[in-house]
């Protein structure tokens, strides 16, 4: 609870202080850090490497385990809503539960670590605060994996909130 408390402050101190420089962060950006909700629990550091184009980590919780994500993203606009971008792509993720705290569905034994690693899609929107320096999205992360459970995850879905440094 504490930490998210914090995390909403600074998200609110930093909206203050960026009001000047926002109009100048249309695109004029390479980073943004950012939270993940919805399926999962987690965050997320974006890293433009060309003007569409985006390397995506996203480190988060689910079913009591962690999972880290790595993907590249293709943005492409919406041009009858400024502000509005859709993206795709895809990469790859690995996951570990240790022994008697994971709950994840294809558990077998509780006493044992599991562990997921796989190929990954992406496809989601993002939208820009009036020309601030945050960012509303969300995706849908579909995924096959191929080791403990070798099947598809077809059920991660988060929104995102992003701040563009």
């Amino acid at each position: 609870m504490r930490v998210s408390i914090i995390v909403l402050f600074i998200l609110f101190l930093m909206m203050g202080l960026t009001t000047e420089r926002a109009s100048a962060q249309i695109r004029g950006y390479n980073t943004m850090v950012g939270v993940v909700g919805g399926t999962n629990l987690g965050g997320t550091v974006k890293q433009f490497i060309s003007q569409p184009g985006a390397v995506d980590l996203l480190v988060y919780r689910r079913w009591k385990g962690t999972v880290a994500a790595l993907l590249y993203e293709h943005h492409f606009n919406i041009t009858e809503i400024r502000g509005l971008e859709w993206f795709a792509g895809g990469g790859a993720h690995y996951g570990i539960w240790k022994d008697g705290k994971g709950e994840p569905p294809w558990v077998y034994r509780i006493d044992q670590d599991y562990k997921a690693f796989g190929v990954d899609a992406i496809v989601g929107l993002e939208y820009n605060f009036h020309l601030s320096n945050f960012y509303l999205g969300l995706y849908w992360k579909p995924a096959y994996n191929f080791q403990d459970f070798t099947d598809f995850w077809g059920d991660e879905a988060a929104f995102t909130l992003r701040y563009s440094l």
